[in-house]
């Protein structure tokens, strides 16, 4: 190899030397950037990790101001309450979220007006879903409205603090009219034991059907 090196001339070892340089630093950069790829995917997994881990401590911090939610919605709302006390408390729940405030003008005081109209509520059906819990359902029926306010109604069902979910949801109508009417089917779940913490609820499918 020696001899080879020997008989070259000035410039083919220059020229030599030139490729052997391109080829170290060829190769170092190579290596550099596979190191930058490496150190940048720890810190991605690092960043990760802190997140996990602050996440797991807020959940922590709020568990027991969870449960302690729960039990407050449990013992106001539910503990052992018969199906007439249910269906009050249903009853005046549902009127109370179909009703809105209207700020008053020019020193007049505020006043509540009709969100939707429910002419009546009729008593429902209350059923023993599991242990821990019953469900009471109820048909409610909602007079000639605009569709916004109908959904906002819905939307203040569905965040209610009586744990409220909608099964069945009617909607029609007239072809000359732009309001709408409804029927719902309005699920209530009843919580009969707070010391077993919350439980699983199977989800109700929400039907909607249009005339």
């Amino acid at each position: 190899m020696s001899s080879v090196i020997a008989n070259l001339s000035a410039r083919e070892k220059r020229l030599a030397a030139l490729v052997l340089l391109v080829l170290v630093g060829a190769g170092s950069l190579l290596l550099a950037l596979k190191a930058r790829n490496h150190i940048a995917s720890l810190d991605s997994k690092m960043v990760q990790l802190e997140q996990e881990l602050l996440n797991l401590t807020q959940q922590n911090a709020q568990r027991s101001a969870v449960e302690a939610a729960y039990r407050k919605v449990v013992a106001t709302h539910s503990s052992e309450m018969t199906k007439a006390e249910i269906h009050d408390n249903l009853r005046r729940e549902i009127f109370s979220l179909a009703k809105r405030t209207v700020k008053g003008k020019k020193g007049r005081p505020d006043r509540q007006v009709d969100l939707v109209k429910i002419p009546t509520l009729r008593e429902g059906t209350l059923k023993e879903e599991g242990e821990g819990y019953r469900e009471y359902q109820v048909q409610v029926r909602i007079l000639s409205t605009t569709l916004p306010d109908l959904l906002l109604f819905l939307q203040r069902i569905e965040t209610s603090t009586q744990i409220l979910r909608i099964d069945g949801l009617d909607l029609g109508r007239s072809p000359e009219s732009t309001r709408v009417h409804a029927t719902l089917v309005i699920t209530r779940t009843v919580l009969d034991n707070p010391d077993a913490g919350p439980r699983r609820v199977a989800p109700g499918a929400t039907r909607v059907e249009s005339d």
